[in-house]
């Protein structure tokens, strides 16, 4: 009467036997889809892509340029599957002038995104605050916050993706929030207007504050310059520049890794070390002084988890071709261990700037 019971003790064994090595695959597989590199697109000052009001684009003779903005976003869709396109960002001045046909071209060539790679966009001087004057250029920009950013780009739009996170303001898009995961690892993007008044920055600190678990990305336009810092210029518009966003928000939070931006002409990296020690990238890219305004030159940004390491490439799609210069090709160094853990400490003396380090 024995004999049933052994028979389940056999049948048990052989089921292990067989499973532990399908369940050894899986792991290793789930590793290997885990450690897969992604990319995040950024497009940089596309304003004179967007060129109705003012035309100063006509400086090229080249005639409307909004072709290279549709260059940037075709490239970005038609290459999702090859470089593992997980997000998009734009580092502002998105338009030239605010102009109602300007954004009209904007949003037809993010639209290009819409449904393959999620995206968000943060505010440039460029974007609000238009008035006309008899300057050389034809009118000021950035004179307050008004904009047509939130007719073409609403918030009620956005807010039906799985990757928005939320908005500053409940009614406005100007600064947001948004999330994805990749390899493993939750990310964050905060992508905040143009200088940011104090009030954005109290609610920035309280999103990343929020979300510990998640790797955090400023996203904004005007904070470092070609020289490698941070910026320290009084405004004549109420907010804070670059080193007073650095000092009031992102030196603060352990998980903050990057910020991103543009305004400035050319590329500069600086890395500082946060309050908890945490390595913090800084990254300028902005070609919108290049011939035609950029000509369609983007960043991608490869994260090897891996290697514990983001590749930084400079590609222009209507030129088929790299920029291979030292600060337009390098490599980051950051950990990628999942579930998230502290970066290696950078050692803090009392004067936080000297230990930055410029690439």
């Amino acid at each position: 009467m024995k004999r049933p019971a052994r028979l389940v003790s056999c049948f048990f064994s052989l089921l292990v036997f067989f499973a532990a090595p399908l369940q050894a695959q899986k792991a290793k597989e789930d590793s290997a889809q885990t450690a897969e590199p992604f990319t995040i697109a950024v497009l940089a000052d596309t304003q004179y892509y967007c060129d109705c009001r003012l035309k100063l684009s006509a400086k090229w003779g080249n005639g409307d340029l909004r072709r290279y903005f549709f260059e940037q976003t075709e490239w970005v869709r038609d290459n999702k599957k090859r470089h593992n396109i997980k997000f998009l960002v734009h580092e502002g001045d998105i338009v030239q002038a605010d102009d109602p046909e300007e954004w009209a071209i904007a949003k037809e060539a993010m639209s290009v995104l819409d449904g393959t790679v999620p995206y968000c966009l943060c505010l440039g001087n460029h974007d609000m605050g238009f008035e006309k004057s008899d300057n050389k250029y034809g009118g000021n920009i950035g004179v307050n916050r008004s904009t047509h950013f939130n007719t073409y780009f609403p918030r009620a739009k956005f807010a039906k993706r799985r990757e928005f996170g939320g908005t500053f303001d409940p009614d406005r898009h100007d600064n947001s929030w948004y999330h994805f995961e990749a390899a493993g690892m939750k990310f964050l993007i905060v992508a905040l207007e143009y200088h940011p008044r104090d009030e954005v920055l109290d609610w920035a600190n309280g999103i990343v504050a929020e979300h510990p678990d998640h790797r955090a990305i400023v996203l904004t336009h005007a904070y470092l310059k070609g020289n490698k810092t941070r910026t320290t210029n009084k405004l004549k518009l109420k907010g804070n520049n670059g080193e007073q966003m650095w000092q009031k928000f992102v030196r603060k939070h352990k998980n903050i890794f990057m910020v991103l931006c543009g305004h400035f002409s050319g590329e500069a990296v600086l890395t500082s070390a946060g309050d908890h020690g945490n390595p913090v990238h800084q990254i300028l890219s902005d070609y919108q002084e290049m011939n035609n305004g950029g000509e369609s030159w983007l960043r991608y940004m490869v994260f090897q988890p891996d290697a514990s390491k983001i590749s930084i490439h400079t590609y222009n799609p209507a030129l088929d071709k790299f920029k291979n210069g030292s600060s337009s090709k390098f490599d980051l160094d950051y950990p990628m261990a999942v579930p998230l853990v502290p970066a290696p400490r950078l050692a803090r003396p009392s004067d936080a700037n000297a230990l930055d380090k410029k690439q």
